[in-house]
């Protein structure tokens, strides 16, 4: 950044500047109290929009030169673009055709990285090497590590809090994995060397044994069914022969009482018959008329009547008139004879079926005894039979018994491999786990992208103690600054502002603004500020478009290198004067 013009009105101590830069460095020299720290202020102002004498825009006024109303600050850049800061409001114009760097205030003040505490200096290097803690860039360097893409995505949106946070996240993400480790592994403490080659305990499983045994349990189920078939045809058998047997038993007891049942038959039919003609005879008395209608015999020409004699048999009897009257006694017996005739009728009538059961139930005797008898089993047959069949079923529960076993200890052996599968991966997600904590510690990828930001700005300081003559400032990885190998808040007032000058020139330099103030340049002594301007006449030209230095003189130097212009200010003014001689 080149600056070609600065303007002040009534800024502070500044109260009328206007000068024209025409060399790359030039040095602002006066008397105590003249304007030039004022001066520095308004450039960092209109530059920045920032104050470092007040901390409220409210506080603008303060900036104004006492006794006057407003004031400005202009700063030309290249001949053409100008910025500046209008007080009391604090109206700045931003620079359009420069995107203001980070690493601007930094060139503008340079105990400003002295003051950073020890992370935000790390994280001002990262940023003026170009180098993101969150993004692309650490996923990239993760991936180079050959850590899990998956697990860089899980962390990746920690970096954002920067890479303490995203390791703790990798850490606590490991320590899950090991808690989950020991659940999976029945309570084990974890250990790296363990975990590699843990397997879990799983008893013999035989597959083949297995096979036979469900093999062997078939054949067992085989005789079970063929046995328990004939067990069943055998009590079949022995059921039908006993049921005919009973059934023989009994037609033999039916058919016994055939001759009984004739008998009785033929009593009970002539006890009917006499009852029929008790009964005709004596409805006939009862009724007054005869029993039949008399005939004439072809042979005497008499009257004759057929009736059944007492066997039962027609025969020819002298018919006899019927008495005029009907009898009493005839009819007050006929209810009785006629009662027992039903009797002898329905006596006749068991007979005959009582007979006829006894017919049949000797032809169905006679019909089975021809056909053949039911052999029934043997009741020892049977015995054994049922016998086998209890040990069969014996042996099946056995052979289920073994085939349980045997399918336990398969499973078990299923869940064990299944163990040591879930333990390797558990594992495994604990090494990746820490495979990026480890890249996310202070040594890993942040220790590398550290040299990456210090290697530059230590090689810069390096080749500006060269020239200056000054002692060597190095910034650590710790972010301790040293000069001369002396930690930073142990040296001298004016060994501070050299290494602070050297590194505000090294970020110039690193940055790309090429642009460096420096302020109370006077606290060297005169060989320190010749060492200054020499070094900084080196720089100038090349490295470092402008630089401005401020410092309290008596007069300005008599002789300065041709790349050197000085301005004194007096009195808030300043313009172009001739050296003191």
């Amino acid at each position: 950044m080149k600056i070609t013009a600065i303007q002040t009105s009534n800024f502070l101590g500044a109260r009328a500047v206007d000068v024209k830069l025409t060399k790359p460095i030039t040095l602002f020299a006066g008397k105590n109290g003249a304007g030039k720290s004022s001066l520095s202020e308004a450039v960092r102002m209109a530059l920045t929009g920032e104050s470092v004498r007040v901390g409220l825009k409210k506080e603008y006024g303060q900036l104004v030169t006492e006794g006057a109303n407003s004031g400005f600050a202009e700063i030309e850049i290249n001949g053409t673009v100008r910025t500046f800061v209008t007080l009391p409001d604090g109206k700045t114009t931003p620079l359009t055709e420069y995107a203001t760097p980070t690493a601007l205030p930094y060139v503008l003040d340079a105990q400003r990285f002295a003051r950073l505490d020890t992370n935000e200096r790390r994280a001002f290097l990262f940023g003026l090497m170009g180098l993101k803690t969150d993004g692309p860039a650490v996923r990239e360097r993760l991936l180079a590590k050959e850590c899990d893409a998956a697990k860089i995505e899980a962390v990746a949106p920690f970096l954002r809090a920067g890479f303490d946070a995203a390791q703790k996240e990798a850490q606590g993400k490991a320590r899950e994995s090991k808690a989950q480790w020991k659940t999976t592994t029945g309570g084990e403490t974890y250990g790296a060397v363990k975990a590699a080659s843990w397997q879990a305990k799983k008893p013999e499983a035989d597959a083949g044994a297995l096979q036979d045994a469900r093999a062997d349990l078939a054949a067992i189920e085989r005789e079970i069914e063929q046995e328990t078939t004939r067990l069943g045809e055998l009590q079949g058998k022995a059921k039908q022969a006993a049921e005919q047997q009973a059934k023989l038993n009994g037609l033999r007891q039916q058919a016994s009482q055939y001759a009984r049942a004739q008998d009785k038959l033929n009593r009970d039919e002539a006890e009917l018959k006499e009852w029929e003609r008790k009964v005709e005879e004596t409805r006939a008395k009862a009724s007054g008329t005869s029993k039949h209608d008399p005939l004439t015999c072809p042979h005497c020409g008499g009257l004759v009547e057929i009736d059944n004699d007492d066997a039962g048999q027609p025969a020819l009897y002298a018919y006899e008139p019927p008495a005029s009257a009907p009898n009493p006694e005839a009819k007050a017996k006929l209810p009785e004879y006629e009662k027992a005739l039903k009797l002898c009728q329905n006596m006749v009538a068991n007979g005959k079926r009582d007979l006829e059961a006894a017919d049949t139930a000797a032809r169905a005797l006679k019909e089975i005894e021809e056909a053949g008898l039911i052999e029934a089993p043997a009741d020892d047959e049977i015995a054994h039979s049922k016998s086998r069949v209890d040990g069969l079923k014996h042996d099946r529960a056995n052979q289920q018994a073994a085939i349980r076993l045997l399918e336990d200890a398969i499973q078990q052996a299923l869940v064990a491999d299944e163990r040591t599968q879930q333990a390797a991966a558990l594992h495994n997600d604990v090494q990746q786990w820490e495979a990026i904590a480890d890249a996310l510690a202070p040594d890993g990828i942040p220790g590398e992208m550290l040299a990456e930001a210090l290697g530059p700005i230590n090689d810069r300081l390096r080749s500006s103690s060269v020239l200056s003559e000054w002692e060597q400032v190095t910034i650590s990885p710790d972010m301790w600054i040293t000069y001369g190998g002396r930690e930073y808040n142990l040296i001298s007032e004016s060994e501070k502002w050299r290494a602070d000058a050297m590194i505000a020139e090294a970020v110039a330099k690193l940055s790309g603004i090429r642009l460096l103030v420096l302020d109370r340049f006077d606290v060297l002594d005169s060989k320190g500020r010749e060492d200054l301007l020499y070094w900084l006449d080196g720089e100038s030209g090349g490295d470092l478009e402008t630089v401005m230095l401020f410092g309290t003189l008596k007069a300005l130097p008599a002789q300065l290198p041709e790349t050197i212009e000085a301005v004194w200010i007096e009195n808030g003014v300043a313009g172009k004067v001739e050296a003191a001689a």
